[in-house]
């Protein structure tokens, strides 16, 4: 439709000249003008649609009860509330598998052996269960460190996006890590301690042969204890810093994403180490042959 369609014809008389002339007189109403927007604009119809319908409830609802809009008010802060409590729910589980995690880390870390034989020290320095490249890489004497779970915060703050470590927690993070590299230091000479007194206490050295069998089984009993004392130390440590973390330094969020990589490491590593050691204990034999002949 054209805008012409619209116009209509009437007979008007002019004043002056005593006669009648036909003049174009527009009469355009609203609904023509809107049919014919339309008609121009395909989309445009649907936003006219839309916006009449809003129209229309916004009418409908000031013709509504006081009664009526308390009532609706009433449902939709209820519906928000409930969207609320499932956040708040979702957010009290995260907490419970959070701590759950770290005590199974606790009782991990804080497990302990009275060490009575060589046997159980041989277990305590290099347990028979955990592949051999995996202890190489966890174990301290493998230079698997408290501060490496530090370190893990650093990378997971520069590498992941939504991973927020506010300037106040990295200032206490690098304090942090001073704190702990001393503790290592400490655990450190201790171990070179007994790597250099050990050999003292075998059997064969000149200090055994001077003792009696009682006495030099008093001195082995006392060397395994000593060892005993700065695994566990190490043990300890090592705990400290993971509680620290997840209950000092970061947020809800950002524990969660800790604990996802942190254990992905250690599960990364201990897949490595078992496929070395099936390697190791069936290695893949080739044969060269000058093929079958039919």
């Amino acid at each position: 439709m054209s805008i012409a369609t619209m116009k209509s014809s009437q007979r008007v008389r002019i004043e002056g000249n005593g006669f009648e002339e036909t003049q174009i007189v527009e009469s355009v109403s609203w609904d023509d003008l809107e049919r014919y927007a339309a008609s121009k604009a395909g989309g445009s119809s649907e936003r006219h649609q839309s916006w009449r319908s809003h129209q229309h409830d916004s009418s409908r609802k000031d013709e509504e009860s006081p009664g009526d809009l308390y009532e609706l008010w009433r449902q939709e802060q209820n519906i928000i509330a409930a969207r609320l409590d499932k956040e708040l729910k979702s957010r009290w589980e995260l907490d419970e598998l959070i701590e759950e995690q770290l005590s199974r880390y606790q009782s991990h870390y804080f497990k302990t052996m009275v060490s009575t034989s060589l046997k159980d020290v041989s277990n305590l320095l290099m347990p028979t269960w955990i592949p051999p490249h995996e202890l190489a890489a966890v174990s301290w004497l493998g230079d698997w460190r408290p501060t490496s779970i530090l370190d893990l915060v650093r990378i997971l703050a520069a590498q992941n996006p939504n991973f927020s470590l506010s300037e106040a927690s990295e200032r206490v993070l690098s304090q942090l890590t001073r704190e702990i590299r001393i503790e290592e230091a400490v655990i450190d000479e201790e171990y070179a301690e007994i790597q250099a007194t050990c050999v003292l206490h075998l059997p064969f050295s000149p200090l055994c042969n001077a003792q009696s069998r009682e006495e030099a089984l008093g001195s082995v009993q006392e060397l395994f204890g000593n060892i005993n004392k700065v695994i566990s130390k190490a043990q300890r440590l090592r705990y400290k810093v993971l509680e620290l973390v997840m209950k000092k330094l970061l947020n809800q969020t950002d524990t969660a994403e800790f604990v996802v990589a942190f254990a992905g490491i250690q599960d990364a590593i201990h897949q490595f180490g078992e496929q070395k050691k099936l390697k190791k204990q069936y290695p893949t034999v080739s044969f060269k042959g000058s093929g079958s002949s039919s």
